[in-house]
């Protein structure tokens, strides 16, 4: 933290697809080759778990036919202000992805008193059609969260072309905002490709997004769900101010994936987006081999250690999974109230003691570490 002012950086994403499940012969014991696949076999439904280090088929249930056949997971009703094809669903849907449809279905059920005011300055070589499509993916996600925190302080987008660094510069001088003045140095490039952004809450509150859009950017579904994990830093950030800084270390970005998957997925389906932060996250030495304990171990040291944890995003993936682990089990709602909790001024151990009701520490050992152990 830098001048009063906390910044996150919009990462480009490189979606891959999620295998189907796996449907043919299996047999208890026997080996399997991914954990949460499932087989039908002889009458039984089997599915693949991890035991002793290994992965093998569970003793199975038994099936009818109803059940043995794929059972379609609806894709969330689009809004009237979405923008996009929708996505094809996997299916079936994980426990995570559940849970994110029935936050999802909840938010859409909900009916905001104030809506989340977002104020766009373009450059004058900014594409306004392309900058349309950009507001409308600010305005869905927030409008939703705006059920749970509208902020005071005025929400500014900067959005710039590659051609208007001068525009740039006059303007945040004008507005006062310590964002940086060249912020896209550690962000992105000055070219006529890039979308990124940059997102900060100054000292007294006035909020600011920087936006670059560049001369040939074509908008795709990608950059909708890209703009969605941004929206998430908007809320975060008009909530919580400068006491982001006291959140774990993983929560931030994990918090921006795991909502913003929820939100974006009928543009870009949420298990291609989990995938990539998996792929990711097994890359990393060792991970692929953890007991529950070096899974407790390794997470205390990622939330404490900032340095370490921008090494390779864990921030983004680890984070991501963690935060599933904490929706799968409370209410969306519970969440925001530990974050206001440690925006009161409580530290993050204490403030999960008094939303949750249980012991932090525990948490992780207890129930996150085996989640996470559960999914690599």
């Amino acid at each position: 933290m830098k001048k009063g002012m906390i910044g996150f950086v919009l990462f480009l994403l490189f979606i891959s697809v999620s295998p189907a499940p796996v449907f043919g012969a299996g047999k208890a014991g026997s080996s399997c080759t991914k954990v949460g696949s499932t087989s039908i076999f002889a009458g039984k439904k089997y599915t693949c778990i991890k035991s002793a280090k290994k992965m093998i088929w569970d003793n199975g249930v038994l099936v009818t036919k109803a059940v043995a056949e794929p059972v379609t997971t609806p894709t969330p009703t689009p809004s009237p202000t979405q923008v996009g094809t929708p996505a094809p669903t996997e299916l079936p849907a994980g426990l995570w992805q559940e849970t994110q449809f029935k936050i999802l279905a909840q938010f859409k059920q909900l009916k905001p008193t104030k809506m989340q005011v977002l104020n766009f300055i373009y450059s004058p070589n900014v594409d306004r059609v392309i900058a349309k499509q950009l507001q409308d993916s600010y305005q869905e996600p927030l409008s939703y969260l705006s059920n749970l925190y509208v902020s005071p302080a005025k929400v500014t987008f900067l959005v710039m072309n590659e051609n208007d660094k001068d525009w740039w510069i006059a303007k945040t001088e004008e507005l006062g905002t310590l964002m940086p003045t060249s912020w896209w140095d550690t962000n992105c490039q000055l070219k006529s490709t890039p979308y990124c952004a940059y997102t900060s809450a100054d000292k007294d509150g006035t909020f600011h997004v920087g936006t670059l859009m560049s001369s040939d950017l074509v908008w795709r579904e990608l950059n909708t769900a890209k703009t969605f994990h941004e929206s998430i830093h908007v809320y975060q950030l008009g909530l919580m101010g400068n006491r982001m800084s006291e959140l774990p270390s993983w929560f931030a970005e994990g918090q921006a994936n795991y909502l913003g998957y929820t939100f974006s997925h009928r543009y870009v389906n949420s298990k291609q987006q989990r995938n990539m932060e998996m792929v990711r996250l097994k890359s990393w030495p060792g991970v692929q081999n953890f007991d529950d304990k070096q899974w407790f171990e390794w997470i205390q040291k990622i939330e404490t250690d900032r340095a370490y944890t921008s090494e390779g995003q864990l921030g983004y993936s680890v984070g991501e999974l963690i935060l599933e682990s904490l929706y799968n089990q409370y209410d969306f709602r519970k969440v925001h109230d530990w974050m206001v909790t440690i925006k009161n001024g409580s530290d993050y151990k204490t403030g999960f003691k008094a939303t949750f009701g249980q012991d932090y520490d525990s948490w992780l050992r207890d129930t996150v570490a085996p989640y996470l152990n559960s999914q690599i």
